[in-house]
């Protein structure tokens, strides 16, 4: 009774553990941080853990891509001194321009936008409009980068090369696959390479509805700009072997904090030979 006790106070305790460090992630204790690490790689669901890798990685990798594009623009605004006047007349810095967006392989669009409209847009912007073809208002323009610009603000996205997937994703233990779709409803990322490049957001959203139904656990998490839809593969063998260590720590402290309680709770016992003895 002792032992199942200890067990359901155990468990309650990792419970209850797991939910406070979900509940503190902006804890700044390195020491904390240290057990909540240790207690997430022990006891945490090896698919959650690969759904937050693979979320932290996209994320990188968009940011990556994001930050790098930028600076790409920004030099070649900066080499041609490129002004307002010089896109209404169409003249040769304009044309370098264009010539410098069409060379960016990961740009899809490019926009120029003052308060008193649209200075030019390059590229397909369309899904970006809240009030279609337009050009006034962008839908969820917080989230789409820019930067200033002569007055102005510019506005750009990614898109996926044509024919291209991003590099390798690869985890231990669960062999999930997942496919990240950019607001403008193309593919970004994907481990699946049996996936046609050319697949939009709204066909598969469709096509996972029926695979959410046959693989359990498969889900969608939204991330910035990004829809994920993340589907848990078959476990590898090393999945088993960690569970095993799981279950073996598991046991190993429940016995190990039996141990230890019932030390502490016994009384002391005395060695000493009875007075009233009689000595011989």
């Amino acid at each position: 009774m002792r032992i199942y006790f200890l067990f359901v106070l155990f468990l309650s305790l990792v419970s209850s553990q797991n939910l406070f460090a979900q509940t503190k992630l902006d804890s700044t204790d390195p020491l904390t941080e240290m057990m909540y690490s240790i207690s997430d790689v022990v006891f945490a669901n090896p698919f959650r853990k690969e759904e937050t890798e693979i979320r932290k990685r996209v994320l990188e990798s968009n940011a990556a891509e994001l930050r790098d594009l930028r600076i790409q623009l920004k030099n070649s605004l900066r080499s041609l001194s490129l002004s307002k006047s010089d896109v209404q007349s169409k003249n040769a810095k304009f044309r370098s321009l264009e010539t410098a967006l069409e060379s960016l392989p990961s740009l899809g669009g490019f926009l120029w936008k003052e308060e008193s409209g649209t200075v030019y847009q390059w590229g397909d912007w369309s899904d970006f409009y809240e009030d279609g073809f337009s050009k006034e208002k962008l839908r969820l323009e917080g989230q789409i980068p820019s930067f200033s610009y002569e007055g102005g603000t510019l506005y750009y996205f990614l898109k996926n090369p044509p024919g291209s997937l991003p590099a390798e994703f690869s985890f231990l233990g669960w062999e999930s696959h997942f496919y990240a779709f950019g607001d403008e409803g193309s593919l970004r990322y994907t481990n699946d390479f049996r996936l046609d490049p050319s697949e939009r957001l709204g066909d598969f959203r469709k096509a996972f509805d029926s695979i959410r139904k046959k693989i359990p656990g498969s889900q969608i998490v939204t991330a910035n700009d990004l829809t994920i839809f993340m589907i848990p593969g078959k476990p590898k063998p090393i999945y088993y072997i960690f569970l095993f260590l799981r279950f073996f720590l598991i046991g190993w402290t429940i016995l190990l904090s039996g141990y230890i309680i019932r030390m502490s709770l016994s009384l002391p016992k005395n060695h000493l030979p009875d007075d009233s003895a009689p000595l011989s």
